[in-house]
């Protein structure tokens, strides 16, 4: 039996591409991991896409480390980047994803509510037309993705329908506390009216009976 071989790594061929593999791990930080950590938060799961290529990102950097030629490292470290550009491209969508979804349950929340008081009257036509904006360039960039359209193209589409929703969002999250006050207050509003109701029917029946009772 032929003893196993021994896979030769040697991290310091890395160092020449130390400014390049630095964008890759900054991407990785800044903008890849929070958006993992709030997908999970808010559905408790851990996007597939995402992971495989956070695997063919580290897949890189091992054949990176084991490249007989500087060459072979670039050309690893750059497959790094390329993987960690679509990663992101997946956090966008996932997260237009959640914001869309994010804006159906604000919208679901308070049907039964006025939302044309918050705003200055403008809070409502405004979140409707983001949303159908942030929509219809979301589903822009998904036929794009089906033609030969370059990665930086594709990017900079899923990028902006991102931004749209994220900025819808923000809109959502600042609104909230405004919406939950007017909900609770025409809550309060509505116990009053029905305790008003049941109080005039129940005099009502007391004068009837009592007009029985002088009858009889």
């Amino acid at each position: 039996m032929e003893p196993e071989k021994t896979i030769e790594i040697n991290s310091s061929m890395l160092s020449e591409q130390s400014e390049l593999l630095n964008t890759v791990f900054r991407m990785y930080i800044e903008d890849i991991n929070p958006f993992i950590v709030r997908f999970e938060v808010s559905k408790g799961e851990f996007p597939i896409e995402v992971q495989n290529e956070i695997r063919a990102i580290y897949g890189h950097l091992v054949r990176a480390t084991m490249s007989t030629s500087p060459e072979q490292v670039l050309r690893n470290i750059e497959k790094m980047k390329s993987h960690s550009k679509r990663a992101l491209l997946d956090c966008f969508k996932y997260t237009s994803i959640i914001c869309s979804d994010n804006y159906d349950d604000f919208m679901n929340r308070y049907e039964n509510i006025d939302l044309t008081y918050l705003g200055n009257g403008q809070f409502l036509t405004d979140i409707v037309k983001r949303c159908r904006n942030a929509r219809s360039d979301l589903q822009k960039a998904k036929i794009a993705e089906t033609t030969n359209i370059s990665e930086d193209d594709l990017f900079s589409l899923y990028q902006d329908a991102y931004r749209q929703f994220e900025e819808l969002n923000n809109k959502l999250q600042l609104a909230e506390e405004s919406a939950a006050f007017l909900q609770h207050k025409a809550s309060k509003k509505d116990k009053i009216s029905k305790i008003s109701l049941w109080t005039g029917i129940g005099g009502f029946i007391v004068g009837i009976i009592g007009i029985l009772i002088n009858f009889i």
